[in-house]
């Protein structure tokens, strides 16, 4: 061990029950930069590794370096947990010895310890003669419900010092800690209920539908050159397109011939009269049925009046017609079952009182016929052709501004046709229909036709900026366009001067607007901070209605943390927003 020439190292002694403080007071006063405490076995010291660590953090604070030196295996567990080196007095087998001088250690070099050899005599520990109170003794032994305190225990114990402040730890009450603990908690959630709620309101701003009509002129390219050039204001450039539609079509005869294969059905009914007279019928009366197919008598017939037995009956053979009363070939349509026949012939009032029936099937009939062309199907042909033609008429003159724009190096998808009435110009159509069809046994004939078609084609881009400028300059300041409907666009053609190569319209173009409410603008700021202090604290349901009722606001979702909370929280603070587009 070192003299007292040697300011590098000290050793001192621990008393059994000595406190951190104790140690602590002992070293702060040496010169010395590495100090040797020496720890008797059970020390109050080693009670928890707490204790050294704080040890060793306190003499760290002063530049000082602490060693120990013990034999207590529970003492030594606990310092190499503070980070404290620890010395066992006894040598280890193959290990360095603690007191040998041999070594260059200069933490090592510690003689045995001798109070002979030891510079400080004073720090010599010395036992005490009366019983020594372990910590949990102390702890259970109260007076005047104070904790007793250990530097009153050792009474005979000379003070070669005045008493210094000393920090005491003392072991924590289970029912302290408890109690804290508890406390604790109480306090986490109160602020927790105070401080941590929030809020997220969800607002759609109010939107609605802003429309522009434009008067702007169609110049023709060629005629109005030079007024191009100057890009006058709501003119834009058209160009002349032509063409003409040519347009064959197959049309189907529907006319119906009953042929010499064909059979007409055949079979008996009876004629039932319920009046007071004889009726006559003459041959090829007829009697018809709900569905239309007709029958006739094959011979005249005396039907005799009602008498007391009943109505007058008389049972008459029948052959049903080639068509039936709309003109359709009956064929087999006429083996019937047995059913009722009415007299188209008598008034609606007779029709109950004379009607045939019959009493088994019709049959025998055989469907067989050839087709031919009538006057209907001519008309109907024309008809058709001149629809297709028409129709036909706009995708021709797609076709040809395809090919003239291609030519001009352009693309024909910015481009589109000037539609609506009068807009596209139709001729004459000039049809090309057979001699000699109506009549003649065919299932299917031809016909042709072909018209002028003409009109003019735009920029739809140009058309589109002037709405949409016109569009904007209409918004209003508070709000924001939020969409514009590009196939909204219509127009009304209302001057077509050909001489100068103009066309006058007015074009309509539809938009939805709604208010802006953003956090960063000064008038989304001031909404925002205004629905605050309106709805902090309130009620959810009252924070809705308040909102809800804006002007500036068309939709409001409100979403709270915790999520069982009724009411906003009272710290504007906490409460955010989330602005959604109305479509």
């Amino acid at each position: 061990m070192p003299n007292k020439n040697d300011p590098k190292k000290k050793v001192i002694y621990a008393e059994i029950d000595d406190e951190i403080t104790a140690v602590y007071d002992k070293i702060v006063p040496l010169n010395a930069k590495d100090i040797y405490v020496v720890i008797p076995h059970r020390a109050i010291l080693f009670q928890s590794a707490v204790n050294l660590k704080i040890l060793k953090r306190k003499a760290d604070d002063i530049g000082k370096k602490v060693f120990i030196i013990t034999n207590d295996k529970n003492g030594i567990h606990m310092a190499k947990q503070a980070g404290i080196p620890v010395y066992n007095k006894e040598n280890e087998p193959n290990g360095i010895s603690l007191f040998s001088t041999d070594t260059d250690d200069e933490k090592l070099k510690i003689t045995p310890l001798k109070a002979s050899v030891n510079s400080a005599t004073d720090d010599t520990p010395t036992r005490l003669k009366e019983k020594k109170l372990s910590i949990s003794e102390i702890l259970k032994k109260t007076k005047g419900n104070k904790l007793i305190n250990i530097s009153k225990i050792d009474q005979k114990q000379p003070k070669t010092e005045k008493s210094k402040s000393r920090f005491v730890i003392v072991a924590p009450n289970r029912h302290a800690l408890i109690g804290l603990t508890v406390l604790s908690i109480f306090i986490l959630l109160v602020v927790v209920y105070i401080a941590l709620p929030g809020a997220t309101v969800y607002l759609t701003p109010s939107a609605t539908v802003l429309e522009k009509s434009v008067n702007i002129v169609l110049a023709d390219s060629q005629k109005n050159h030079s007024e191009l050039d100057t890009r006058p204001i709501h003119v834009i450039a058209s160009y002349p397109l032509s063409t003409t539609v040519n347009k064959t079509i197959t049309h189907f005869g529907t006319g119906k011939k009953f042929s010499e294969k064909g059979v007409n059905a055949g079979g008996k009914i009876t004629i039932i009269n319920t009046t007071s007279e004889t009726r006559t019928f003459v041959e090829k009366t007829r009697f018809q049925t709900n569905e239309g197919i007709v029958f006739r008598i094959i011979s005249g017939v005396n039907v005799p009046a009602a008498g007391a037995k009943g109505p007058g009956k008389i049972e008459v053979p029948v052959i049903a017609d080639s068509v039936d009363a709309y003109g359709a070939v009956v064929g087999e349509r006429g083996n019937i079952a047995p059913t009722k026949f009415f007299l188209p012939g008598l008034k609606e009032d007779s029709r109950s009182k004379i009607y045939g029936e019959s009493y088994a099937p019709m049959t025998g009939g055989v469907t067989d016929f050839t087709l031919f062309i009538t006057a209907e199907d001519i008309d109907a042909a024309k008809s058709r052709l001149k629809d297709e033609i028409l129709k036909d008429a706009f995708v021709q003159l797609e076709t040809a501004m395809k090919e003239k724009v291609k030519l001009t190096g352009g693309d024909y998808k910015n481009y589109s046709i000037l539609k609506g009435e009068g807009a596209v110009k139709i001729g004459e159509i000039k049809m090309n229909v057979p001699t000699n069809l109506i009549g003649q046994s065919l299932s299917q004939f031809t016909i042709s036709g072909s018209v002028d078609v003409s009109g003019v084609y735009y920029s739809t881009g140009e058309m589109m900026d002037i709405l949409k400028k016109e569009l904007l300059m209409k918004k209003s300041p508070q709000k924001k366009l939020l969409q514009i409907n590009e196939n909204s666009i219509s127009y009304r053609i209302f001057e077509w001067d050909s001489g100068n190569g103009k066309i006058k319209l007015t074009a309509n173009m539809k938009g939805i607007e709604e208010f802006e409410i953003n956090p960063d603008e000064e008038n989304g700021k001031k909404l925002l901070e205004k629905i605050k202090e309106h709805i902090a604290g309130k009620n959810t349901d009252e924070a809705k209605t308040y909102i809800q009722n804006l002007p500036e606001i068309n939709k409001v979702e409100i979403e709270s943390w915790p999520a069982w909370s009724p009411a906003i929280p009272s710290l504007t603070e906490n409460i955010d927003f989330k602005i959604k587009d109305a479509i």
